[in-house]
């Protein structure tokens, strides 16, 4: 009964983030808009890469739609709160701050994806062949990437944001993380244009498995399941975080805030 009691406050919670967040929907568009760096990637591949145009485009467009699973905001603002000293009241409260963090974060994307449609539209249009190598059994495999991938980056973003009681600027930790991850991770150019023996390397970090594994199982090209490697990934930096969390609190409160 308890947890059915809390489950509805955090629904109802939820969705007065995306009331709030529908209120600067301008601003969001702009966000969508700032997230198509794979798009422009998907021109420069178009003109010279050796697949066809449509496998291409669908590669690209999956990789973008990942983008938005990414929860960039928590390391930031939590850093934010914890360096201003806007933590100590949440801290008063029944509830872990964090849960703020995923609230908004859940609340942002259910108002992402909407805003999202009208670009995701123009891929039919723009290649003809786009709908025809699409298959409806291949989306199950690519959305569990995308949850998983999505608890990877909230545990990473709690983590770097955790790092704000021990450093001065702890996101610069994860500017650094997404300065790899474009480069590594399958956004700029697909991973199997990089030399094999370093493709292999890759595999032991959760980076392929962000972008490239799951925009390539859903274009259609064969990949090899990574779920188990970054489910892994994911448990560890989620025991982290909670680990700086912990001595974070700790520390900020023998610090009188």
């Amino acid at each position: 009964m308890v947890r059915w009691i809390l489950s509805q406050k955090f629904l109802a919670y939820l969705e007065a983030l995306v009331a709030q967040n529908l209120a600067y929907r301008g601003e969001l568009l702009f966000f969508v808009l700032a997230q198509s760096l794979p798009l422009l990637f998907l021109a420069l591949w178009v003109e010279g890469g050796p697949r066809p145009d449509a496998d291409y485009a669908r590669y690209y467009f999956f990789a973008w739609l990942a983008g938005f699973f990414r929860p960039t905001g928590v390391a930031y603002n939590l850093g934010y709160e914890i360096n201003t000293g806007r933590l100590s009241p949440l801290l008063l409260r029944p509830f872990s701050p964090v849960l703020d963090h995923l609230a908004d974060q859940l609340a942002l994307l259910l108002v992402y994806l909407p805003l999202a449609m009208p670009v995701a539209a123009l891929f039919p249009a723009l290649f003809p062949g786009f709908l025809g190598g699409l298959s409806v059994a291949r989306l199950p495999g690519y959305a569990l990437y995308l949850a998983l991938g999505f608890c990877f980056h909230f545990a990473l973003g709690w983590l770097f944001g955790a790092l704000a009681f021990f450093l001065e600027r702890s996101e610069g930790l994860l500017e650094a993380y997404y300065g790899l991850l474009y480069f590594f991770g399958g956004m700029t150019l697909p991973l199997d244009a990089l030399p094999p023996g370093l493709v292999r390397w890759l595999g032991w970090t959760p980076l392929p498995y962000l972008v490239y594994h799951p925009a390539a199982l859903a274009a259609g090209w064969e990949r090899q399941a990574g779920y188990g490697v970054l489910a892994g990934w994911t448990l560890l930096t989620g025991a982290l975080a909670a680990l700086a969390w912990r001595r974070g609190l700790a520390r900020y409160s023998a610090m009188g805030a």
